[in-house]
């Protein structure tokens, strides 16, 4: 017989309502504004995806460009290339014109009971997010997805069952 143990992570009571990119009508998506908006709507459960920038750090930012949602323009991050931006770069551009691209360490700290599904936009950022959440002891709050399914896999074989993982998108169609 085998017995399945829910993830602490999924630890509610109830259906999860999760506030995409923090619940982004206005366009200050992925921003501290957003998030705390959806914290006090009443969520529990974030989405939000993250990049590494240049220099290493994680932000959370949907776009490998900075073009669609900021005053910025160029190539985020990605495969470390001379056009990929450092965190002092990135943190000039202004989501909506308003607010700068905010770190993920940052969201885990500002909002500690908050529970995080994490989009992990490329492979440089899956062992750094992983350090993070291990550093932080944050395993009961985020779950980390990714349309690349080997990136999911690889994320649980690393990490073992004290990270939450999400479907990919083989699994999602099944």
């Amino acid at each position: 017989v085998t017995t399945q143990t829910r993830h602490p992570y999924l630890d509610h009571p109830g259906p999860l309502a999760f506030a995409h990119r923090g619940g982004a009508a206005d366009g200050l998506e992925n921003t501290l504004t957003a998030f705390h908006r959806a914290v006090v709507a009443g969520y529990r459960y974030i989405e939000t995806d993250v990049h590494l920038t240049a220099d290493g750090t994680l932000v959370a930012f949907h776009d490998s460009t900075l073009d669609r949602v900021t005053d910025g323009t160029g190539r985020l991050l990605g495969i470390v290339t001379n056009r990929d931006m450092p965190l002092s770069e990135v943190r000039q551009a202004r989501v909506a014109g308003e607010e700068t691209v905010p770190l993920f360490e940052e969201l885990l700290q500002t909002f500690p009971e908050v529970r995080w599904n994490v989009d992990v936009k490329s492979e440089r950022a899956l062992l750094p997010l992983l350090d993070l959440v291990a550093r932080t002891g944050a395993w009961d709050r985020v779950c980390v997805g990714s349309f690349s399914e080997p990136r999911v896999a690889r994320a649980q074989r690393l990490a073992g069952s004290r990270l939450a993982t999400s479907l990919g998108t083989r699994g999602v169609l099944g």
